[in-house]
Order: structure tokens, then sequence, then C-alpha cells
């Protein structure tokens, strides 16, 4: 059999979603599950990411929707947004890391607006990603792919507690810098209780 991972949304509803929260300059958020009528903001915001800073994801181009659409929205997925504006300024997806008997370990894909940055919303998304990985029947969280260049990312899941299991030399070939190192990084979710 080959090594395919089954593109689709587990169906698993989350009580305690839609979930509040506050970013450091004060404005309220909100996340909730992803919906059909966020496709353009949550695209803009992984097209710019993608296309325009070339730094974070392994893709080269999420121009095309239809690109999207085969990436990112196949799996559990969900968008904060600001309250106030009701703007999408952020999202996440969870999806097994790998198929059959390994399908307990679990990925994810964060993707936070430029403008939002440095406001606390990796912290806010990756606390939340803990829990709903957890309730979703996943064991454990495993990041592949984390460019060492990317020190916000590299420094939240430090911080977080998880366990930094590697290292690839020459990972990716991101734009501005060449090629880069990517960190691996490891959390045993079944040190959180499941809410559901």
């Amino acid at each position: 059999m080959a090594y395919v991972i089954k593109k689709t949304k587990s169906g698993i509803v989350l009580p305690y979603l839609p979930a509040e929260g506050q970013l450091k300059d004060g404005r309220k958020v909100i996340l909730e599950y992803y919906k059909d009528e966020d496709e353009a903001q949550v695209h803009a915001i992984m097209k710019y990411i993608v296309n325009e800073e070339g730094d974070c994801f392994p893709s080269e181009d999420l121009s095309n929707v239809e690109d999207f659409r085969a990436y990112y929205p196949l799996f559990d997925l969900f968008v904060c947004r600001d309250v106030t504006s009701g703007e999408v300024i952020g999202s996440l997806y969870v999806k097994p890391t790998f198929p059959g008997r390994s399908s307990h370990i679990c990925n994810a894909g964060f993707a936070v607006k430029k403008s939002f940055r440095g406001k606390g919303m990796g912290r806010f998304l990756a606390g939340h990603y803990l829990q709903i990985a957890r309730d979703l029947g996943f064991q454990a969280s495993l990041f592949r792919l984390v460019f060492a260049s990317n020190e916000a990312s590299v420094n939240l899941w430090r911080s977080m507690g998880f366990i930094e299991t590697g290292r690839i030399p020459n990972a990716g070939y991101l734009r501005g810098r060449g090629l880069t190192d990517a960190l691996q990084f490891y959390y045993d979710l079944t040190k959180i209780e499941k809410k559901v």
C-alpha cells in the first residue's frame, strides 16, 4: 500500500470552541471553526506567507486558490478573528503527520497575518492547538520542518516544552536565505487531559 495520509476532517465537535482570548495590545480575538466564507481571507494570508515571504512553509506558490484548497483546508482547520471587525487574522490546521500505524502523531500549520505578528497570536494559537490536537484523538505532535531561521517559531516551541528531536541540514531553499536547516519538535499530548 502507498504511503498516503487520508485527507479528511475528523468530524469531532469541540464544545469549547469558539474560544476567546486577548492579544498583548488588548485586542480581543476568537478562535473558531473555519467556514467556507473564510476561504478568501485565509488564502490571502497563506499566499502572502508562501509567495511573498517564502521563508516559513516548504510550498513555493499558493497564488491559485485551487492549490490552496489542495494544501490547507483538507483537515481540521480553525481560524482566529478579531472580535470587533470579524477579520480573519490567523489560522491553524491539524492533520496526521504519518499514515496508518503512526497516525496517532499529528502535525499542524500556523499562519498569522503580518500586521498581527508580535502580539501574542502565535502563543494563543499554539496553546489551543495542544488541547485541540489531544481532543481530536492524537497522542503526540511532531513538527518535522521548522526552519531554523524562523526564530519566533523555534522560540515558541522551546518555551512551550516541546522537545527538539533533530536537525535536518539544508532542508529548505528559502527566499533571501538560501539553503536552511530545519529543526524537529515533539510534544507528548498524553500529558494533556482530554476535554471531550
